[in-house]
């Protein structure tokens, strides 16, 4: 009879509970968001032309790669050309070399030029054209970069989030949803995603590596967004840091802690 009695409030006090979680309000659910830092400028397409043959007497090779960062952006309708002053003084597409993709990039000059030499690169896939003004001198039979050692010049300085700061965030221990590989956690910037974070395991713990992109001089509050595929909805983090251009928001050790609130409109 005891054993009854006890199995009798045990269902009770579990009903309760149940009954405690059901009321709480969760997320809305909405489709699957395509969160990504948006790059795209939707410059026109340039129309380079290369010098024509016998009006430069020398060149200088430049091997170039792109930097790890605008390399998941690459397209094979990708350029870079050399500059000097007005005048274009090389194109290059893309190669690959075992499995590498390269800018070989001949210049073209005069064995004396006044003025330096401006690389830009057209990103086909973010409609925008990067420059790096003024950024070394033509020198006869040189190079800049090698095979074995490419040339990364700074593009992404010229371009719509030329600012950079890292974060590394963990989620609360406790979360109302299970987890599932389609789920992201992603910053932002007012309504602008600016960067989707990577998970890792630490120590058997859960955080997530970010990178995370700003315009010139920002100094916004970050915020944070996860969407869980098990309950097809949107929470919001309470935490917020401002942004700040080399700057840096928790480590592995000691990551930068969030709470989670459904989003309910």
């Amino acid at each position: 009879m005891k054993s009854v009695i006890n199995y009798m409030i045990l269902f009770a006090v579990s009903t309760m509970v149940w009954s405690c979680k059901s009321d709480e309000p969760g997320p809305v659910t909405v489709p699957e968001p395509e969160w990504k830092l948006d790059l795209v400028e939707n410059e026109p397409a340039p129309t380079w032309n290369t010098p024509g043959s016998g009006i430069y007497q020398f060149s200088m090779t430049a091997i170039i790669r792109l930097s790890e960062f605008l390399e998941t952006y690459a397209d094979a309708n990708d350029e870079i050309s050399a500059f000097v002053g007005d005048e274009c003084r090389g194109i290059a597409t893309v190669k690959e070399n075992n499995g590498v993709k390269l800018f070989f990039l001949y210049i073209r000059g005069n064995s004396a030029e006044a003025q330096k030499v401006t690389l830009k690169y057209y990103s086909a896939k973010n409609k925008k054209t990067y420059v790096c003004q003024n950024l070394l001198e033509f020198e006869q039979n040189g190079t800049y970069g090698k095979v074995t050692k490419p040339a990364v010049p700074p593009f992404e300085e010229s371009g719509k989030y030329p600012a950079v700061m890292t974060a590394v965030v963990a989620l609360p221990e406790s979360v109302p949803f299970d987890y599932r590989d389609k789920d992201m956690l992603a910053a932002f910037v007012g309504a602008e995603c600016r960067g989707v974070g990577t998970l890792k395991d630490v120590n058997g713990k859960k955080v997530y590596l970010f990178e995370i992109r700003g315009k010139k001089d920002e100094s916004a509050s970050v915020y944070f967004q996860y969407y869980s595929l098990q309950t097809s909805g949107i929470y919001r983090a309470a935490e917020t840091f401002q942004f700040s251009n080399g700057g840096n928001s928790g480590t592995e050790e000691s990551p930068f802690q969030l709470s989670l609130q459904p989003v309910t409109e």
